[in-house]
């Protein structure tokens, strides 16, 4: 089968993530055909049809089971209600490609991994800043040789942000909303696993959030370090990455990679940092489809997400204990 095959799809959880995924879905038409759409509010289905044209809409799992023929489904649901949609469609043969987190901790994590491997089915994480931010780029240009051996990695994103809905009221917030994908960030450039992390973690009252607004955390990969600061209540805004090797410094944000040299600076631009990142949510799901094709396991899959949401639990774990925490390849 080639990569031209087009597979039908349902999107499960039609909330405001959902948007990237029919945005970036319905550019791909000779790829993807989403045939269904799931979710229990009528406004949110009717917002559906009316801005994407979809009429097969429908208010649970088992009723598009029923009336609408699929392969693979997105699931953009809450983290917290996610192992439920998961074993619901695990059951019935459907591949599943799963919003980030993927769990909310590293044991239903596991679970989910397990339910769709007992099925028989592919799991797949959207992990999508390995295209919208320039972590590929970036890891191309570690793989190509091109600033030497890796020995620190330096990053930070402050923001001022107040998040509404769901989100804000979990126990954890900004490395749930936005420090797993810089976790996986730093996985994915270096390919290799973490050793220990330690971190702390500090809820501004300027927020109205139930979890952390702000974090500070050192990771140990073998002998590189990476240091990342991640804040929401910051009135100063940056984001950066700067990896420093032995040859040579990169700098990377969304849109583009500097390649810092002896021979100068050469940039690389970053063609999948557009806004609403449609093209990064289809890319990740394009991962899932081209293993389903090939009869392989996607870069993206729900196992190696084990070792980003470990990263992830493991802040918190230290942010409570004070104390640094250790990896068995890369796992909790």
């Amino acid at each position: 089968m080639s990569r031209s095959t087009r597979h039908r799809i349902a999107i499960i959880g039609c909330g405001g993530v959902s948007e990237m995924h029919f945005r970036g879905y319905l550019a791909h038409p000779d790829r993807i055909e989403i045939v269904a759409a799931v979710d229990p509010s009528p406004e949110r289905r009717e917002w559906v049809t009316e801005t994407f044209g979809i009429t097969a809409t429908f208010g649970s799992i088992s009723e598009a089971l029923e009336g609408a023929d699929f392969e693979v489904a997105v699931v953009s649901t809450p983290s917290h209600v996610r192992l439920v949609a998961v074993e619901e469609l695990a059951a019935a043969g459907i591949h599943l490609f799963v919003e980030k987190p993927l769990a909310d901790g590293v044991a239903q994590a596991i679970e989910i991994v397990d339910v769709a491997s007992a099925a028989g089915v592919l799991l797949a994480v959207d992990q999508n800043f390995r295209y919208h931010y320039a972590f590929g780029h970036a890891r191309d240009a570690i793989r190509e040789g091109r600033i030497g051996r890796v020995i620190a990695i330096d990053h930070r994103e402050l923001m001022w942000r107040e998040v509404t809905g769901w989100r804000a009221e979990q126990r954890h917030h900004s490395l749930s909303v936005m420090g797993v994908h810089w976790f996986d960030g730093f996985r994915f450039i270096l390919g290799q696993e973490a050793d220990w992390l330690v971190a702390t973690t500090h809820r501004s009252p300027a927020l109205e959030a139930a979890g952390e607004t702000d974090a500070s955390i050192h990771v140990r990969f073998a002998d590189i370090g990476v240091n990342y600061t991640q804040s929401f209540s910051s009135r100063v805004e940056r984001i950066e990455t700067i990896v420093i090797g032995e040859a040579g410094t990169l700098l990377l944000d969304y849109d583009h990679l500097e390649i810092h040299t002896a021979d100068g600076v050469e940039t690389v631009s970053n063609p999948w940092a557009g806004p609403g990142k449609p093209e990064s949510a289809f890319l990740g799901l394009d991962d899932l489809l081209t293993a389903i094709d090939a009869g392989g396991e996607p870069s993206n899959s729900g196992r190696d997400n084990l070792r980003t949401l470990s990263l992830l639990e493991a802040a918190y774990l230290s942010a409570e204990t004070g104390e640094p925490v250790r990896f068995q390849d890369g796992v909790l």
